[in-house]
């Protein structure tokens, strides 16, 4: 045996080697397909899900050419699959927009930053008919070897442009006819408010007469009927006049002292809180704040708080009534408390709307409608309203206005 020549050791080695070398190419065949078996299941398993999505799905590459297209996107743009692969985008896009699209592709690639990617747009869309209609679309972007792709979740919404239409319509609709149905009311209301005030005048006047004839039970209780009922009217009419006025004005922004505002009020109220014996304090903090407002209309608010704590104060052997002002962070706080019949909890939410009364209140003369407007007055001018208020604990209404500033 020569130098040159290998020992059997070696050839044994060298054939363990390639059987190795085998073994391993073996393997890796079969890793590569169960990695192109897996590929193919999940580009399978991709295509099933897309081809059943509800909304249209359409992907392109860096041409802008089409390279997906399911089936929802046939239904909704009127195209079958071999039409529109590999034609491009613009063709679903109205002519007046296609330079637009093309230069936002453009732009992207150059320079990745997203205009329409990662967000829902409503855009106008181009059927197969040539007809347009609009759609929400939602754009993402991907990258593969060096070249840009995008898809597009497409829903039509044509069916809910026609609703809001629609229900544009009804609303303007309905707008109209409020505003006819509010001015009717406002003229019937001020049609009835002069006879009303008429008839309870002549019938304190005729009260007022007929005392000094002898003592007639029957008939006493007939004209405090007629007095009562005419002043309820009377009532109603004024609230609901006011709830149409404050709605249909803008009230004045020019400063207001709060304090002398409470104080004008709380006289306006002398005579019926000493005919009642209801014990009224004032409690004003010093230096308030000058706010911002329409004396009138916060003048109003103050008044229906007063009349319903003297409305609801109930059989209470020491009958107060409290008002109290303090200053907020930015805004001046008003509250009106009484003692009286309080309010349950679960009406807390209701109380404040337009012909709510709690029930079991077992006042009369109130028209449902003071607290609404002292809410809306309140709204108007930039502050808030609430209650604290628990049955047979009595009640306390608060509301907040801003502070007044030359630019305000």
């Amino acid at each position: 045996m020569t130098d040159d020549m290998k020992t059997k050791e070696e050839l044994i080695a060298e054939l363990q080697d390639l059987r190795a070398r085998f073994d391993q190419l073996s393997t890796s065949e079969a890793e590569l397909r169960a990695a192109r078996e897996a590929l193919r299941y999940s580009e399978l398993r991709f295509r099933s899900v897309a081809q059943s999505a509800v909304d249209a799905i359409v992907s392109s590459n860096s041409k802008d050419e089409i390279i997906f297209w399911n089936k929802a996107a046939e239904h909704i743009f009127g195209y079958s699959e071999e039409e529109v692969l590999g034609k491009p985008v613009t063709m679903l896009i109205p002519p007046r927009l296609r330079e637009a699209h093309s230069r936002g592709v453009l732009q992207y690639k150059k320079t990745g930053i997203p205009a329409l990617i990662g967000k829902t747009v409503e855009v106008p869309a181009l059927r197969k008919s040539g007809a347009e209609f609009p759609i929400e679309l939602s754009l993402s972007t991907w990258t593969a070897k060096g070249e840009t792709f995008f898809t597009g979740i497409i829903r039509d919404i044509s069916a809910r442009k026609e609703a809001e239409k629609e229900l544009q319509r009804r609303t303007e609709e309905a707008r109209q006819r409020t505003t006819e149905l509010e001015a009717l009311i406002q003229m019937v209301a001020h049609d009835l408010k002069s006879p009303i005030i008429t008839i309870a005048g002549i019938v304190r006047l005729l009260k007022k007469n007929l005392c000094n004839l002898p003592a007639d039970e029957k008939r006493e209780q007939l004209f405090s009927q007629l007095e009562a009922s005419s002043i309820a009217v009377e009532t109603f009419l004024k609230d609901l006049l006011d709830g149409l006025a404050v709605e249909a004005t803008v009230p004045e922004q020019l400063p207001v002292r709060i304090e002398e505002l409470i104080e004008e009020v709380a006289r306006q109220h002398g005579e019926t809180l000493e005919k009642s014996h209801i014990v009224l304090d004032i409690e004003i903090a010093d230096s308030l704040p000058t706010i911002t407002g329409d004396s009138r209309r916060l003048g109003q608010v103050l008044d229906n708080l007063i009349c319903n704590a003297i409305r609801y104060m109930g059989n209470n052997n020491e009958p107060r009534i409290r008002i109290r002002a303090v200053q907020g962070s930015d805004c001046v706080i008003v509250s009106v408390s009484d003692n009286g019949i309080g309010i349950a909890k679960e009406y807390h939410g209701k109380i404040f709307e337009r012909f709510f009364r709690a029930p079991g209140s077992g006042a009369s003369g109130g028209s449902g409608l003071g607290l609404s407007i002292v809410k809306r007055i309140v709204q108007n001018h930039g502050g808030t309203v609430w209650v604290e208020s628990e049955e047979g604990q009595g009640s306390i209404f608060s509301f907040s206005l801003p502070v007044y500033t030359p630019a305000s």
